[in-house]
């Protein structure tokens, strides 16, 4: 995304000409009409969406509108299903960069009344629609604009629960998952099923540990050849531990690529999980992985390419080339420039974003245990 990119400032849109709903005492001369065209909210609506990201240019809107984004194209369904009503624009959660995937991220927008304009307007009123006919019209829309790489699962009305509902100041929780596999394929890796969606890195045999290694020196440096291989196995024990190390309260300077827009680079992260799984169809002969390597990591909020940086390590922690003593050594370094390439898009999803109970509105950090902001950019 380019630099600078910043995310459109939220407005909750209001029927009528003023948004302020103290103007109200200096415009004593209004129609009652006119008053209720001022004080009408417009529903608001969360969406929980899926994309895949090797067909877009990121989650975020650009100015260049002929690159295609999640959120544009999410803009023009919903601006098409609101009809001559007005347009719309979404509010993202979280603004995944260009291909990283997403099982379940959520976006909230506004929408008028079913009706005409005019009859809106002149009552204040409308009838909103319900969730299920928001849901099936866009996805109707994004189909037609051949925008079929993304789509909503679920939709709720939120307004009715938390008038101020915002998608990504009063989410509470994110957790991304990254795929990697495992094997011998020297041609792109893997299967083509699996192309642009997992990491595949190659075993190359013995003699890999015989290389230089990413510790010299008592400085750690990053080993950038050979950097998607490994000998014969990621060692999963050695990048569990490694896990652990970097849960909880750190200051993650050495997890924050350059660009990153966050106040602060502290950041809580809540779990680390490895699973090694079996591959499943096509066999692993066909699907030319001999390991499959799942890493689910969850936390309030993320600096931009954290998770990406810290899988990176966990692969290298896997591969040989860095102890569980490195990786504590390389948090206290608080210098990106110390760590590990950073793991590639492709594998990455963000799995699932969470709310309160109810879409209640989050406590503010001030006074709450964590002490963080929330990034304005992130994966």
């Amino acid at each position: 995304m380019p630099a600078g990119s910043s995310e459109r400032a939220s407005k909750r849109p209001r029927v009528g000409l003023i948004d302020d709903t103290d103007a109200l005492e200096d415009h004593a001369g209004m129609s009652a009409s006119a008053s209720r065209r001022v004080l009408a909210r417009l529903p608001r609506y969360l969406a929980f969406i899926e994309y895949d990201g090797n067909a877009a240019h990121g989650f975020q809107r650009q100015a260049n509108t002929s690159l295609r984004t999640v959120q544009g194209a999410l803009d023009g369904a919903l601006t098409r299903f609101n009809g001559n009503r007005g347009d719309v624009e979404c509010v993202g959660s979280s603004r995944t960069d260009v291909g990283v995937h997403a099982l379940r991220n959520s976006v909230h927008f506004d929408l008028s009344g079913g009706g005409s304009r005019k009859k809106n307007e002149e009552s204040g009123e409308g009838t909103a629609h319900d969730a299920t006919t928001v849901r099936n019209g866009v996805n109707f829309h994004l189909r037609k604009m051949s925008c079929d790489f993304v789509r909503v699962t679920e939709c709720v009305r939120v307004d009715e629960m938390n008038a101020e509902f915002h998608a990504r100041h009063d989410a509470v929780g994110r957790r991304y998952a990254y795929e990697i596999l495992v094997g011998p394929r020297s041609d792109e890796g893997g299967s083509i099923f699996d192309r642009g969606r997992a990491w595949y890195v190659r075993t190359v045999g013995e003699g890999r540990r015989n290389g230089p290694k990413l510790a010299r020196d008592g400085e750690l440096r990053s080993l950038r050849a050979g950097f998607g291989t490994c000998e014969k196995r990621l060692d999963v024990e050695a990048m569990r531990m490694a896990a652990r190390a970097l849960m909880g309260t750190h200051d993650f300077s050495s997890f924050r690529a350059n660009g990153c827009q966050a106040s602060s680079p502290v950041r809580t992260v809540d779990s680390i999980e490895v699973f090694e799984r079996e591959t499943e169809w096509p066999a692993s002969e066909a699907r030319g992985a001999r390991q499959r390597i799942s890493i689910a990591v969850e936390a309030p909020s993320f600096l931009y390419h954290q998770v990406r940086l810290l899988v990176g390590t966990l692969k290298a922690v896997g591969a040989g080339d860095l102890s569980v003593d490195d990786v504590d050594a390389l948090l206290e370094a608080k210098n990106v420039l110390k760590a590990p390439p950073m793991a590639p898009a492709c594998g990455l999803y963000l799995a699932d974003v969470r709310y309160l109970k109810n879409y209640a509105k989050r406590p503010s950090f001030a006074s709450s245990k964590e002490t963080v902001q929330p990034p304005s950019k992130e994966e």
